[in-house]
């Protein structure tokens, strides 16, 4: 009965009969009445003994009282609680995955209440940021916001965790590539590794160049421009565009200078066909001085990145 009412959204009628604050079934169930009658001020008072005493339904009222809180724009310690959960040894899977999804969503609600407040390197803390790199699921605008502060702040207190963040497969190559420029930056002094499709490389930040900054890049412009700036001017800047996206995408793999006009050759080509233009390898052959082999070899490299 109790929970037809709840299902109908009729919470009043339902809070008159669960009056047992004993049972702590009762307990949660007043607490999605009260949040779901945006009663949060109510929900929080009863919502925090509710926590303190729950043992069957504990996760099921954590998650209730996280949103109370949210709602009411207690956003550090909804988030705290997050954070202190998830630490935890274990944590049921279903509820692992929920409180993921509610931190990512309190940061995120936490970043557009105090962005016109506050300085960007304000809004997210250290362990908030280390919290989104452990989120296997996090929501992508949120990972890019956190790694935009985290330039602000002292990377050397997360290294454990960038560690882990840049050895997981599946975590994405541009996310990989941002945190070793940051480490970079500040000057990190330590023996990193990373892995990259498939491949892994041992780096140390102190001694690297930024993506930008590698002789490869310099090069490979330098051929892009011989070949196409003055003639297709449109061209080249979407090729300048990729070759920046294929650096960031491959780094820290080593592309040696001997290898750069093969690089400009292939982009040349692929952004070109993505554009539906007719182009001949063997124009390419002639305009960047080398093998139409060495060109296809390059073109299916390419491709891979974008799988």
């Amino acid at each position: 009965m109790i929970e037809e009412l709840i299902q109908c959204g009729d919470y009043q009628q339902a809070l008159t009969m669960l009056e047992d604050m004993d049972d702590e079934s009762v307990r949660y169930l007043r607490l999605v009445c009260l949040v779901g009658m945006g009663e949060y001020q109510q929900a929080k008072t009863e919502g925090a003994w509710a926590k303190a005493n729950a043992k069957e339904t504990y996760y099921d009222v954590v998650s209730m009282y996280v949103t109370t809180l949210k709602e009411l724009g207690e956003f550090e310690e909804a988030i705290n609680i997050l954070i202190e959960e998830l630490s935890m040894p274990y944590i049921p899977y279903q509820y692992e995955t929920l409180f993921n999804t509610a931190y990512d969503e309190v940061l995120l609600d936490k970043q557009e209440a105090n962005y016109e407040v506050e300085s960007k390197n304000q809004i997210f803390s250290i362990e908030e940021i280390s919290q989104v790199l452990k989120n296997k699921e996090c929501n992508e605008d949120l990972l890019y916001m956190a790694l935009d502060q985290l330039q602000q702040l002292n990377v050397r207190m997360i290294i454990p965790v960038i560690q882990d963040y840049l050895m997981n497969p599946q975590n994405h190559f541009f996310a990989k590539t941002l945190l070793i420029e940051i480490m970079i930056d500040q000057q990190i002094d330590e023996d990193i590794q990373v892995e990259k499709f498939g491949r892994y490389y041992d780096i140390n930040p102190s001694y690297m160049a930024l993506v930008l900054e590698q002789t490869q890049y310099a090069e490979t412009l330098k051929y892009l421009q011989n070949g196409i700036e003055d003639e297709n001017p449109s061209l080249f800047e979407q090729c300048v565009e990729y070759l920046e996206y294929t650096l960031y995408a491959l780094y820290p793999q080593d592309i040696y200078e001997e290898d750069c006009h093969v690089l400009a050759a292939a982009i040349h080509y692929y952004v070109a066909t993505l554009q539906s233009m007719d182009i001949d390898l063997d124009d390419l052959e002639v305009m960047y001085y080398c093998d139409k082999f060495e060109i296809e070899q390059q073109i299916l490299a390419l491709k891979q990145i974008e799988c």
